[in-house]
């Protein structure tokens, strides 16, 4: 199985205005026409970027075809010759705790690392989907890795997070893969120059207020979603998360008021109208917890 992976994996070569080395990640194909699939924050700051295949050669990054801000996700064209592609399979459907896994990636420049182990769980986040928590072991330069099954499908992307010295694997589910619909693209330049994915950027602390949500460390997801709405007021996702965390934290009122400015500036927000529904009915307001549960179901 890891013969016939590893030619799919890539590495990842990033480089600024001056030509620079900037850092490394892994991807992977999705598509005969060389099309790689990674995280967003491998490129971040990158003017230009290459891939290195698993035979030594070495191809430019064309265009930024697709991208999932909140997933970490790009899709990038590649110059490459058809013939030297060998692309990987996504499943979109739910993996098991207890499924085996492994991952090819390159943590640290240690090109072709193999690690494997189990999903631990399949955590569904209210605002943002699934994400799938595993226990082979992610380290930086394996951002962007493809997660594998038994099968050999890809479930997920590896994503390297920290959180409190911890290293927590994590993997964004293929269903998000598999929404990533190419357009006429941007060069990197062009993206990069349209992007706000600094850590100190509205994106930037919504990012980090998920990783924690997604351990359930509510008051420290809280403190940086407020960053983000302080950053843009207008970030409906992110007073999505403050009224979710404020009612796991039991402070309903702040999180009724949360919800209330998510709908205001996205009236369709059908579940911000329902996590308004859960905390009215938690204060025992079920007048109004019935009417925003109606405009749930109508939405």
């Amino acid at each position: 199985m890891v013969k016939r992976i590893e030619p799919s994996v890539v590495v990842i070569l990033t480089y600024d205005e001056k030509g620079e080395a900037l850092g490394q990640g892994s991807g992977f194909f999705i598509s005969q026409d060389g099309d790689v699939i990674t995280n967003r924050h491998v490129l971040s700051g990158a003017i230009r970027a290459e891939v290195k295949i698993a035979e030594g050669k070495v191809y430019p990054v064309m265009q930024v075809r697709a991208e999932d801000t909140e997933g970490d996700l790009l899709r990038l064209s590649v110059d490459i010759p058809e013939e030297a592609v060998h692309f990987l399979t996504i499943s979109t459907s739910t993996p098991q705790a207890g499924e085996q896994v492994f991952i090819i990636g390159n943590p640290l420049g240690l090109e072709k690392t193999v690690s494997d182990g189990i999903i631990s769980a399949v955590r569904e986040v209210p605002g943002f989907g699934r994400i799938i928590q595993t226990t082979a072991p992610v380290s930086p330069g394996s951002s962007g890795s493809p997660v594998i099954n038994i099968n050999g499908e890809v479930i997920g992307v590896a994503t390297f997070i920290i959180i409190e010295g911890q290293n927590l694997n994590f993997a964004i589910p293929g269903e998000r893969i598999a929404r990533l619909t190419p357009d006429k693209g941007k060069t990197l330049a062009e993206w990069e120059a349209g992007g706000t994915d600094g850590t100190s950027s509205a994106e930037g602390f919504y990012s980090t207020g998920l990783s924690y949500l997604w351990v359930e460390e509510y008051e420290e997801a809280l403190l940086y979603f407020e960053e983000a709405v302080e950053k843009d007021p207008d970030y409906v996702e992110a007073y999505f998360q403050i009224g979710y965390c404020n009612t796991e934290l039991g402070r309903y009122e702040e999180a009724i008021e949360a919800y209330k400015q998510a709908i205001r500036l996205e009236p369709d927000d059908a579940e911000a109208h329902y996590g308004l529904g859960v905390s009215y009915g938690l204060l025992g307001r079920y007048d109004e917890e019935i009417e925003a549960y109606k405009q749930a179901i109508r939405l």
